[in-house]
């Protein structure tokens, strides 16, 4: 499968939470209590990634705490995406980008889902290299209402 980059995304906008009275937590648990999203995070420099419960939860995985085994987490996609989720990795370290991906993921009864993610590369406090990003279970859009009460 051939990929192809974009080298110019949406120019990039600062969004402050903070603007409109709300936290940074507030924005991601109002953005999570509808949809199973996760957070991950890569160092680069060490080759350890950690995920947020929600990950887990999605991978159909005991939550654990510490760093995930990428090659195992990689090899939990469709043998058609594997690469596709190694090359986004390779290619947001290498060109200090970002990626997204729609791709099939193997549940424990050894069906497939599909699952979103984005990354961004970054420069950490710290300033070692790093990718981080969201995790979340695709579906395809369709008109629903969901009620709180």
């Amino acid at each position: 499968m051939q990929l192809q980059f974009d080298t110019n995304p949406r120019p990039e906008t600062v969004l402050s939470p903070e603007s409109v009275g709300l936290s940074p937590e507030e924005v991601l648990n109002a953005i999570s209590r509808f949809d199973a999203i996760g957070l991950w995070r890569v160092d680069l420099a060490k080759g350890l990634t950690y995920w947020s419960d929600t990950v887990f939860e999605i991978y159909g995985w005991d939550v654990r705490e510490g760093p995930v085994d990428v090659a195992a987490a990689i090899d939990a996609y469709h043998p058609d995406d594997r690469a596709v989720v190694a090359q986004c990795l390779e290619e947001a370290a290498k060109n200090k980008a970002g990626f997204r991906f729609v791709l099939r993921l193997k549940n424990p009864g050894g069906d497939y889902n599909w699952v979103k993610s984005c990354g961004l590369y970054r420069k950490a406090a710290d300033g070692s290299d790093e990718i981080f990003g969201y995790f979340e279970k695709f579906s395809a859009l369709t008109r629903s209402v969901t009620v709180l009460s």
